[in-house]
């Protein structure tokens, strides 16, 4: 059948729908609903939505603060593996975090601490995950081992956010490692051009 055969048919069909009660319902009431639940909307992109590189796939993330533009949830999730710290070295990784972002505009991040130090995290917007410290896994009764704890809480964490890379800390606890720095900083460059994503600040 041609095309100049189909079109009046397809026409047809148009006027019908948009003729049948209820239709002025969905598009107006119900449809605004369903793409504003987060639920549905994450189901949808993980069901009809093919993964093809960065930048390619929608991850359902905040990214904070720093960033705005309608393609933001389509930059990839960095987790932050910081275990161990201090207050002051979490808040100094996530302005470090936070520069990084700024600068790049290229990644969400996802802050995975064992210290309750979330007042810098809520200041930026970011989103974080508290792990159970060392020091008080060894006095949970029937806690086993910490590190088993750990990567079964962490191997959760990255498939429910659809994590990218999972940066982590020096030892000493001062910056993320080099290495990571280096891959954030190449982001840009993978992602594709037409991303609509700028700085809020």
């Amino acid at each position: 059948m041609s095309q100049s055969r189909r079109s009046p048919r397809t026409q047809q069909v148009a006027r019908w729908v948009r003729r049948t009660p209820g239709y002025q319902a969905a598009v107006t009431e119900v449809l605004p609903r369903l793409r504003r639940n987060a639920v549905l909307t994450d189901l949808v992109w993980r069901a009809f939505v093919p993964e093809d590189g960065l930048g390619a796939r929608p991850v359902p993330l905040h990214p904070g603060r720093h960033l705005t533009g309608q393609d933001q949830a389509f930059l990839p999730v960095i987790g932050i593996l910081a275990l161990g710290l201090d207050p002051d070295q979490v808040e100094a990784i996530i302005e470090q975090i936070a520069d990084l972002q700024r600068e790049t505009l290229a990644f969400k991040p996802l802050l995975i601490l064992d210290h309750p130090a979330l007042g810098p995290a809520r200041q930026h917007g970011f989103v974080a995950e508290l792990l159970t410290p060392r020091a008080r896994w060894a006095d949970l009764p029937g806690g086993g081992d910490w590190l088993e704890h750990v990567g079964a809480r962490v191997a959760s964490i990255v498939h429910h956010y659809q994590v990218w890379h999972l940066a982590r800390v020096c030892a000493d606890g001062t910056a993320l490692e080099p290495i990571d720095v280096a891959l954030i900083r190449a982001l840009p460059a993978r992602l594709p051009e037409r991303l609509d994503v700028r700085l809020a600040d």
